[in-house]
């Protein structure tokens, strides 16, 4: 006899666990929006931007140096101005000090100009340094050329000015030239004398003799 091999029936598959279910469901790309460009020219689109923004930042560079240039251009030709004056009483003064004999006419003359100048550095911003004998030395403003010894003075401290020094806004254009103070150096003590043969008070004198001679 024959053996026949049962069979298991199979399960009919369902719509939910299928061999299609099994599968994620793939979404569609999403549409691109109507008008919108492609991928490569956005890119150069915004390529082209960025590349006018450089352009235009490069010019405006170039406007602010030329503006600063122009800037300080301006300035110097305002000082020049106001020197040219200064210079044109300096030669009225001349002119008016040839004939004359008197010296000290001459002498106002010139302190008028001297004063003038002043006049037109401080209209510029530009200061004389005051400096005072005695005053501690500043490195931002001072310049120390030579020392002295000086009793009155402490040390470092600023004798005399030798060489006017200006400022700008605050700013040292030009320290002022000084000499300061040193410690005074010791005199060297001299040996005490006495009538003594010069031997001091306190040196016992040299054994002697009864006739007052010497023992050695």
């Amino acid at each position: 006899m024959s053996k026949k091999k049962k069979m298991k029936a199979m399960p009919e598959p369902d719509a939910e666990s299928g061999p299609d279910a099994a599968r994620p469901t793939e979404e569609p790309p999403p549409a691109r929006p109507e008008g919108s460009l492609p991928a490569q020219q956005e890119l150069d689109e915004l390529r082209s931007r960025f590349q006018r923004l450089a352009a235009d930042y490069q010019n405006y560079q170039k406007r602010a140096l030329r503006q600063i240039e122009q800037a300080g251009q301006f300035a110097r030709e305002d000082l020049i101005k106001s020197l040219l004056a200064v210079l044109d009483n300096f030669e009225h003064t001349l002119a008016k000090g040839r004939p004359s004999d008197d010296p000290a006419a001459l002498l106002d003359g010139v302190r008028i100009v001297h004063d003038h100048l002043l006049n037109v550095l401080a209209g510029h911003g530009i200061q004389r340094i005051s400096v005072q004998a005695g005053e501690p030395f500043d490195p931002s403003r001072h310049e120390a050329v030579c020392q002295e010894e000086s009793d009155q003075y402490p040390e470092h401290a600023i004798l005399r000015e030798l060489a006017a020094g200006y400022v700008m806004q605050d700013r040292t254009l030009r320290p002022v030239k000084v000499s300061v103070a040193k410690a005074a150096t010791p005199s060297a003590a001299e040996p005490e004398t006495d009538a003594n043969g010069g031997r001091s008070p306190n040196e016992e004198p040299p054994p002697e003799d009864e006739n007052g001679n010497l023992l050695f």
